[in-house]
């Protein structure tokens, strides 16, 4: 049987914001990790390896996506359905036409050895037989889990990788369509450029994908029933142990019988004398090779025991982990945002309240700003301008919001992020977002502070602003 690791290769739609964030392990990654949690470990960090493609030097996935907008618009004249569609065929029957997943996303299992030269040759091999192309690859070698959290030395590491593709055909500006034996073949590929055993397919075990949440939780689960059998096991061999010391204590109060039998035989007959203590003598020999046997039964009563305390040590460990993990898959998401109050608590002066609402009412372009804001945090469960623009602000909007941002931060020598910090603040003062809606405003205000919209507010500026995206 081979003993070669079993290759695998998973492609999904690409969450762009989290993967950038997971893939890369930037510094403002890093700080949000949770020190208890286990699955990453900084210190082997370092033995990662990754790859850009040139387009994509200092581009984010974002603001490729939006380029991949661009194109389709361009090519086909209708922009990017990128949401799934309920549609009604003939036989009246509701079917549901899934969205465009421009980007997407793979993981690939890997091992300690594998070098991202064979990652790129795997992506090489798929652009010439589908022109799907490679624009990121991240070999991820610090990740993994605890079999005991306590024990530093139980780690066991999840060797993969992160494959970002783009995934349109750029002269008809169409995605490229890949059916079931066309992933097969890519299964075929991946197991061929990294020397690996070809994982068992899916039409033969009916199983789908797991992710790593759902992998190690299945993991523990297998090896914490191996566990209860081992203890089962030792509890049986303990039993057996007992029986026989059982038995040799049955023995032994037998051979004493005997050799009382002897004594008083010896007491009664003296002519029977040289035949008693012989008797005696054998009586003796078999209580010591009792006693013998006894000592040695109880010493393995006692090592099954220590054996079955350390089993029942371990399966708890097991049920830790697997209790810390579903917890953690449940309060994964967002939970940075759950109480989070935009800006500091410092705004919330009775007489800054009043100020900024003055403000508001004097000044129509703080007006116009706020209301942007608003209508931004409330569009991610509804479309801005039919469908087209419903995860970035107009240029116009952006533009009102950095001149504000610009020319408070220089009267009140501050930064741009405090002072969107406050439109942000007096938008949910007034409106009174939910936790995802301030998280929404809040992130795409400093996208605009931090500069990801000036060339879009430079063409209004230039006279080419309008709601043109």
């Amino acid at each position: 049987m081979s003993q070669k690791p079993k290759a695998s290769v998973h492609v999904k739609p690409c969450n762009t914001a989290q993967s950038e964030r997971h893939n890369r392990r930037d510094a403002e990654y890093i700080k949000s990790l949770n020190p208890k949690k286990l699955y990453v470990r900084l210190d082997l960090t370092k033995h990662n390896a990754s790859y850009v493609a040139p387009e994509m030097e200092g581009v984010t996935l974002d603001q490729y996506l939006e380029s991949l907008r661009v194109m389709v618009k361009q090519k086909t004249g209708r922009a990017m359905q990128e949401k799934d569609i309920e549609y009604t065929d003939k036989n009246g029957k509701v079917r549901t036409r899934k969205g465009a997943s421009p980007i997407r996303e793979c993981v690939v299992v890997t091992e300690k050895n594998t070098k991202l030269k064979d990652l790129l040759h795997f992506t090489k091999e798929v652009e010439k037989k589908w022109g799907i192309k490679a624009l990121q690859v991240h070999l991820h070698r610090d990740e993994g889990h605890f079999d005991n959290p306590a024990d530093g030395n139980t780690w066991v590491p999840n060797y993969h990788a992160h494959i970002i593709w783009d995934w349109m055909d750029h002269s008809t500006g169409k995605s490229i369509k890949l059916n079931a034996d066309d992933m097969s073949t890519m299964q075929d590929m991946v197991a061929e450029a990294l020397d690996m055993e070809r994982g068992q397919k899916k039409s033969e075990t009916g199983l789908d994908h797991l992710e790593r949440e759902q992998f190690i939780k299945q993991k523990l689960e297998k090896e914490k029933k191996q566990l209860e059998e081992e203890k089962r096991k030792a509890q049986s061999e303990k039993a057996k142990a007992e029986n026989k010391a059982n038995e040799a204590k049955k023995q032994a109060r037998k051979a004493n019988e005997d050799k009382e039998q002897a004594e008083q035989k010896a007491q009664e007959a003296k002519e029977e004398a040289k035949k008693a203590t012989e008797e005696k003598e054998d009586a003796e020999q078999k209580t010591k090779d009792a006693k013998t046997e006894l000592s040695y039964a109880e010493s393995k009563i006692t090592e099954k025991q220590a054996e079955i305390d350390s089993l029942e040590n371990r399966i708890t460990s097991k049920e830790e982990v697997l209790d810390r993990l579903i917890s953690e898959t449940r309060t994964l998401r967002f939970e940075k945002y759950s109480d989070k109050s935009a800006g500091s608590d410092a705004w919330k002066d009775s007489l800054l309240v009043g100020f900024s609402n003055n403000m508001i009412k004097a000044d129509e372009t703080i007006r116009y700003c706020i209301h942007a804001i608003q209508d931004y945090a409330y569009s991610g469960f509804m479309c801005r301008g039919g469908g087209k623009h419903d995860c970035i602000f107009w240029p116009e909007e952006a533009h009102a919001i950095k001149k504000v941002m610009t020319s408070f931060a220089e009267a009140f020598k501050t930064t741009l992020r405090a002072i969107g910090d406050w439109l942000v603040w007096m938008a949910n003062k007034l409106s009174k977002f939910n936790d995802r809606e301030l998280y929404r405003a809040d992130k795409e205000v400093k996208q605009i502070a931090d500069g990801y919209y000036d060339s879009q507010i430079r063409k209004v500026e230039n006279g080419f602003g309008g709601r043109s995206i």
